[in-house]
């Protein structure tokens, strides 16, 4: 497994942070890890409070990850609170999962005519953040870069 794929699968927060389309239908994204800040304590959700919480934020000490797909077939942005789970789907990866079994990509190869001829054996990609679980179905896999201080800007782009 790459390295920076390790890295962004041990992270246990993600947040998405940019995510724009490239030409020729290519996409980017940026994800920043989110770290623990502060002491520990309860939180006040709506009427129950939760004790031993902490806020998790993007800090000066936090990892950005970049992830170029040159091309991809198709993608979608969910917001991360109406996820469901299927127990037919089969995955590997944490953060980063590289699907074997999915209903994305059932869905996408009856709503399109992406077949193995034609662009070739795709592979769906799902980057699972805080808030946002992206799925993206492509032909090729994405280059992921591992920056150490997320608020350099602007991030490479390493894009043709």
């Amino acid at each position: 497994m790459d390295e920076n794929i390790a890295a962004i699968n041990a992270c246990s927060s993600l947040f998405l942070s940019e995510i724009q389309e490239l030409d020729y239908n290519g996409l980017w994204l940026v994800v920043r890890e989110g770290l623990p800040v502060g002491e520990a304590g309860p939180l006040q959700v709506g009427d129950t409070i939760i004790s031993g919480g902490t806020r998790i934020e993007v800090t000066e000490e936090s990892q950005a990850f970049e992830l170029i797909w040159s091309r991809y077939v198709a993608y979608s942005v969910l917001n991360e609170s109406f996820a469901s789970v299927d127990d037919e789907e089969r995955y590997e990866g944490n953060r980063f999962r590289v699907y074997v079994k999915s209903l994305f990509i059932d869905y996408v190869l009856l709503a399109s005519f992406a077949c193995a001829d034609y662009p070739g054996s795709t592979q769906h990609y799902a980057v699972v953040c805080e808030d946002h679980v992206v799925n993206v179905i492509s032909a090729v896999q994405p280059t992921v870069q591992r920056h150490l201080q997320p608020s350099l800007r602007p991030l490479s782009k390493l894009y043709g």
